[in-house]
């Protein structure tokens, strides 16, 4: 609740003529600012919710664009906007309107800007048992000392009960109960454990020196291995985890001197997987799996009415999750896998569908399918060679290659989708070697191996006998391959497009031009007109510029 004490004294508006009353407050902050601010009840909830309580006079002097906000009833406008009742404000947009008084208070020398940093003291402790113990004594003689380097760290007790309230370390029975190192009275441990981030912030260093025992990291390997080359984490942990890492290395460097001060050079955020909420009427929410749709109505099992919201990340509060132990069991994981690969871009949230991952399930049933195909196979003529498919297999691996350099995840599944199409079709038209699919099908399977590991390793020791595919190279590209022999060229008359010709690779502008004119609609348009100028760019484009 908030409480004032109105003062016997005022302040003078330094622009109007007016006093204006002084209050004590519960809800300003003594240590944040001056500790004393202009009320703006029309503009600001807390001062708009003080003015009503102990009616003070709520004078609105921003509106929106459109309209003027003469009455402030239960919500302040909080928005920016421009000025009114505000005497030579009036008419200024917000930022203007700042920027203005500064001036005036300048001028007036009664004033200036200052920036005041919304710092307060960070509480990092925490009343549960999973976290570090902090390493501080409290002595019965009223000390507070700290745990000798020597003794570090502080263990976690194994025989901790959960089943009281309160902090588990402060309930357990002996942990607690020590003895000063030095003295050897009776001392009592801090209770209280720091919060997981401190675990969490500086594990990328350790990483660096995992067989180090008697420090945390080695500086030279350190040196060595850091800074991250790729960082990919959930978006949820794309502000604070990453603003504690930076605390934590930028604080570290300036003790241990690192080559390096950001700790990640490049940063990935993937989406959220979603799904549709549902809650009682009452508010309790449901599990998806609970819930029965009859009529495009949502019932469970009782016939009680079902409230279908919005579709939101998982979360185990909400309840909109899908076991994943259920999903693997039906579909096995290659299928989860590819369906949340396959959906949408990997920074964006994904929407989880049955539909989806029943598809998917399909595609790993392809995948084998292709496999049983091929070992029945029975076109042994080894000079039967598709060229195009080699073709395709060589670019396959460079597009691929760039979609996972570049996180296009979602796109080099769509184009491993239309690849195993196309195998299967040389098998069933038979236009090539078994010898030659089977290469082409062991280069299919190392680069999807990289997305449904299983099926892939499956299928690889099924057509070699050998269970090594996790040792095999990434397939190598063939530069001198992914040069094309045809292009399509456009044709322009004076900017416009006009017909497409097909061209091979670095067709002469002479050719693209003559074929051009043998063109009866570019003949027509041309009638009776000169050609002026040609901009041609090869494989691509002719723009052909007359006098009209």
């Amino acid at each position: 609740e908030k409480l004032g004490f109105k003062t016997p004294f005022f302040a003078f508006h330094p622009f109007l003529n007016k006093k204006l009353p002084i209050y004590i407050a519960n809800f300003i902050l003594m240590d944040y600012g001056s500790g004393a601010i202009f009320g703006c009840p029309a503009h600001d909830q807390r001062d708009l919710e003080f003015a009503k309580k102990y009616k003070l006079e709520i004078i609105p002097v921003v509106s929106s664009e459109k309209s003027k906000i003469t009455n402030i009833k239960d919500q302040a406008y909080t928005n920016e906007g421009y000025n009114f009742n505000s005497d030579f404000l009036n008419g200024l947009s917000t930022h203007e309107a700042k920027k203005n008084i500064i001036q005036k208070f300048k001028e007036k020398k009664i004033g200036n800007l200052k920036i005041i940093y919304r710092l307060k003291d960070w509480g990092i402790s925490r009343q549960r048992y999973w976290g570090c113990p902090i390493p501080i004594m409290y002595r019965e003689d009223g000390k507070i000392i700290l745990v000798p380097e020597k003794d570090l760290p502080v263990t976690l007790p194994k025989d901790i009960d959960f089943s009281k309230p309160g902090n588990p370390l402060e309930n357990h029975p002996t942990w607690k109960y020590t003895k000063c190192p030095e003295t050897g009275m009776k001392a009592i441990r801090e209770t209280d454990t720091l919060d997981t981030f401190v675990d969490s912030s500086w594990y990328f260093l350790r990483f660096c020196s995992p067989q180090e025992k008697s420090k945390p990291f080695n500086i030279e390997e350190i040196n060595y291995w850091m800074p991250v080359d790729q960082y990919i984490g959930g978006v949820e942990h794309a502000i604070l985890h990453l603003l504690y890492s930076r605390f934590f290395t930028l604080t570290l460097q300036d003790e241990f001197k690192f080559k390096f001060s950001e700790p990640f050079e490049n940063l990935f955020t993937q989406g959220m997987v979603c799904h549709p909420t549902f809650k009682t009427k009452t508010g309790k929410w449901i599990f998806p799996k609970d819930v029965i749709e009859k009529n495009n109505s949502f019932f469970l099992e009782n016939n009680e009415e079902i409230i279908k919201g919005d579709s939101q990340a998982m979360s185990k509060s909400k309840k909109n999750i899908i076991d994943p132990d259920d999903i693997i069991k039906l579909y096995g994981s290659d299928a989860v896998r590819w369906f949340i690969l396959s959906d949408s871009p990997p920074d964006r949230d994904i929407q989880w569908s049955d539909s989806g991952i029943q598809g998917a399930f399909k595609y790993i049933q392809k995948i084998w399918n292709t496999y049983e195909k091929i070992k029945v196979y029975e076109n042994k003529d080894k000079n039967k060679i598709d060229n195009k498919l080699i073709k395709n297999t060589n670019n396959l691996i460079k597009e691929i290659t760039d979609c996972i350099e570049k996180f296009h995840i979602n796109v080099a599944v769509a184009k491993l989708y239309v690849f195993l199409n196309n195998i299967n079709e040389e098998i069933d038209e038979q236009i090539i070697s078994k010898e030659e699919i089977i290469n082409v099908y062991k280069k299919y399977l190392i680069i999807i191996s990289a997305f449904v590991p299983y099926i892939a390793n499956e299928c690889w020791e099924k057509i070699t006998g050998k269970q090594d595919l996790t040792k095999q190279e990434w397939p190598k590209i063939d530069e001198a391959l992914l040069r094309k022999d045809n292009f399509d060229v456009v044709i322009q008359v004076n900017g416009k497009k006009r017909a497409i010709i097909n061209a091979t690779n670095d067709e002469s502008e002479e050719n693209i031009l003559s074929k051009s004119l043998a063109i009866k609609n570019i003949q027509v348009i041309l009638d009776k007109k000169t050609i002026t100028k040609k901009i041609f760019i090869k494989n691509k484009l002719l723009n052909i510029v007359t006098n009209d």
